[in-house]
């Protein structure tokens, strides 16, 4: 197990990033799409499976009778992000979801502007998903890093 620990800090930290980067790029555009309870649920529906498959990618995809060439590690990282965007999105969603929708438009007729509906409005609502969000992001994260240093042992 100690050797697992041994591969390059710059390896891990740029893979975790980089994983990190597309679930949040992959979640923000899950967030923009229209929000619905069926879009709730599919999320929901792939959320573990999705969890699943991003831990096992690498071995799936690094052994020599699937594919024959070596993938690039980035793009397992950005898979892997795509897979981990439930993660990130059902928190925020699902809060959303729950939010009243008077809450915008009643803002919006007393005057305030977009600026001020998101900072008085609409992060307080959002503020304890969005670190719960984060914060499972970042740590699913850096264990796809390690999963994928892993599988990479013997090249490293």
């Amino acid at each position: 197990m100690s050797s697992l620990f041994s591969a390059s800090p710059d390896f891990l930290v740029a893979h975790a990033a980089l994983t990190f980067a597309a679930t949040l790029g992959m979640g923000a555009l899950c967030l923009l799409m229209p929000r619905s309870r069926l879009w709730f649920h599919i999320l929901l529906a792939l959320w573990l499976p999705g969890t699943v498959l991003a831990l096992w990618l690498p071995s799936l995809l690094f052994t020599p009778t699937l594919m024959p060439r070596e993938p690039i590690p980035s793009l397992v990282s950005i898979i892997q992000g795509f897979l981990l965007c439930p993660t990130f999105t059902l928190p925020v969603l699902g809060t959303l979801l729950d939010a009243p929708s008077e809450l915008a438009r009643t803002a919006f007729e007393l005057g305030a502007g977009r600026t001020r509906r998101v900072t008085l409005l609409w992060l307080p609502l959002l503020r304890g998903c969005l670190a719960l969000g984060m914060a499972a992001s970042v740590a699913l994260s850096i264990l796809m890093a390690f999963a994928l240093a892993w599988r990479l042992q013997p090249a490293l």
